[in-house]
C-alpha cells in the first residue's frame, strides 16, 4: 500500500473587515466591487462617500447618454423627450435599460456598503430601511452615514468574532481533577 499525505484543509477566505480610512476614489471603487455582498465588517466615510460620488456620476452619464441616443433614434418629432414629457417615448428606451442594468448591478453591493458604513458608526445595518420613510428617512440615513467612526462598531467585524472563538478554551482542554 502506498501511503499518501492527506491534503491540507482549505483555509477559508479571510476578508479584512476593518474600514479603509482615507480611501482614495480608486480604492473605494475597487473595494465596493471586491466586497460585493459582504454585510459584515465596517466601511469608512471616505469609502462610502467616494462610492456615492462615483455612482452619481455614472448615473448622470447613463441618463444623459441614454437620452441622447434615444433622441437620435426617435428623431426631431419627439419634442417632449428633453422636457420630460413621459407620455411620449418608449418605456424600453436606452436610458431606462442602461439605468436599470446599473441599478441591478449595484443593488446588493450598495446595500452591503451602506450596512458596513452603519456598522462603522455602531448602528445595525437594518437602519438603512429608514429610507422608506419619505424625506425624513433619507435625511436621517444621510445623517447616520456622515457620522464619524465609533470604535464600538468593531463588534460587527467578522474576523474579530472568529478570533474570539479561537481564543476561548474548549471544554475538552479544561484541566481534569
Amino acid at each position: 500500500m502506498s501511503e499518501t499525505t492527506p491534503a491540507a484543509p482549505a483555509t477559508p477566505h479571510v476578508t479584512d473587515d476593518r474600514p479603509l480610512y482615507g480611501a482614495t476614489i480608486r480604492q473605494a471603487s475597487a473595494r465596493f466591487w471586491q466586497r460585493y455582498g459582504v454585510f459584515t465588517g465596517r466601511a469608512s466615510r471616505s469609502e462610502f462617500w467616494w462610492w456615492a460620488l462615483v455612482n452619481a456620476v455614472v448615473l448622470l452619464v447613463l441618463n444623459v447618454g441614454g437620452r441622447s441616443i434615444d433622441a437620435g433614434i426617435a428623431g426631431p418629432e419627439w419634442t417632449g423627450f428633453w422636457t420630460g414629457n413621459v407620455a411620449e417615448g418608449a418605456a424600453w428606451s436606452v436610458q431606462n435599460m442602461a439605468g436599470g442594468a446599473w441599478a441591478l448591478a449595484t443593488l446588493i453591493p450598495g446595500l452591503s456598503l451602506a450596512a458596513r458604513r452603519l456598522h462603522d458608526t455602531d448602528h445595525s445595518g437594518w437602519w438603512q430601511l429608514i429610507v422608506f420613510f419619505p424625506l425624513f428617512g433619507w435625511a436621517f440615513f444621510i445623517f447616520l452615514a456622515a457620522q464619524p467612526s465609533d470604535r464600538a462598531g468593531e463588534r460587527f467585524d467578522q474576523q474579530r468574532a472568529d478570533d474570539a472563538a479561537l481564543t476561548e478554551p474548549s471544554p475538552s482542554a479544561a484541566p481534569q481533577p
